[in-house]
């Protein structure tokens, strides 16, 4: 398999749009030059099972289908990483993961779909009644999203994401990634991308297109090369379904950050610090 790396412009790719919801829907910028490429990479996560390299604000990510397995597993495959290990999804706003939280009514035994009656609420109204979202989360969304901060959600069920991105768990772990770039693939493939950090398992996380290179040529064939990752850490994961909540893993954001949210002032840790007698990596969602 040969590996290409594709030069992707970073800026002018989509905004969120405006008036509505902050984050509520990410707009891809109608400009057919510019997102050309992207276009092309989204077309080929939709059909193939092998994941694409693409640029984030952390590292590097290998991003796949998060709701099908054949396409899952080429995560696994091309990382050589252990299947039990859970995956982060990313979403490119919070319509998509409202999407998946709450996924559509099934059809009737006779197959019918669900009524379409004019009086039934809009997906905006819904959400303003009970929002799929736990309420913990949103003083970190309001302050942290997009950016490095990962959010551990309730199993929907029955959920539209493949099995091997949780690994057994009822829970998923889920971010927004602060880069218009990873956003705009995102939307235009529309379906959340389970997307580790594109290196070999055990290896340094990438924080540019030629480390992802040197890791995982012949096992994928695109890389989506925007230049250097700002942050060149992975986000933080966090558990607020827990009394405390708890940061499951460190990483872009500090905890006294998370801290000064309303609602996270007793969040604890679940890691030792590297100076700390007896460190270990935590078991979280990577």
């Amino acid at each position: 398999m040969e590996t290409r790396i594709v030069k992707v412009k970073s800026k002018e790719l989509g905004h969120f749009e405006p008036g509505g919801e902050r984050l509520g829907r990410w707009q891809v910028a109608s400009d057919p030059v510019a997102t050309a490429e992207l276009r092309e990479a989204a077309a080929y996560l939709r059909t193939n099972d092998t994941p694409v390299a693409f640029p984030t604000e952390t590292v590097y990510g290998l991003g796949a289908d998060a709701t099908r397995s054949a396409a899952v597993k080429g995560i696994y495959a091309a990382k050589g990483r252990p299947s039990d290990n859970p995956l982060i999804i990313h979403v490119s706003d919070l319509t998509m993961l409202r999407r998946f939280l709450a996924p559509a009514a099934p059809s009737d035994a006779s197959g019918a779909p669900p009524s379409e009656a004019s009086d039934a609420p809009d997906a905006a109204d819904a959400a303003a009644v009970e929002d799929p979202i736990p309420a913990i989360y949103k003083p970190l969304l309001e302050r942290f999203w997009p950016g490095p901060l990962t959010i551990l959600l309730p199993l929907p069920s029955p959920s539209p994401l493949a099995p091997e991105v949780t690994a057994g768990l009822p829970t998923f772990a889920v971010r927004m990634p602060a880069s218009p770039l990873a956003l705009s693939l995102i939307a235009l493939a529309d379906t959340p991308l389970a997307a580790p950090s594109a290196n070999a398992s055990t290896k340094p996380s990438p924080t540019a297109a030629r480390h992802v290179l040197d890791d995982l040529a012949g096992r994928i064939e695109l890389i989506l090369d925007a230049g250097p990752c700002a942050v060149g850490v992975e986000s933080t994961v966090v558990d607020g379904l827990c009394d405390p909540p708890v940061v499951l893993r460190p990483g872009g954001l500090a905890l006294d950050r998370l801290r000064a949210c309303p609602g996270w002032a007793r969040a604890v840790k679940a890691y030792r610090d590297a100076s700390e007698e007896g460190a270990a990596a935590p078991r979280a969602p990577a």
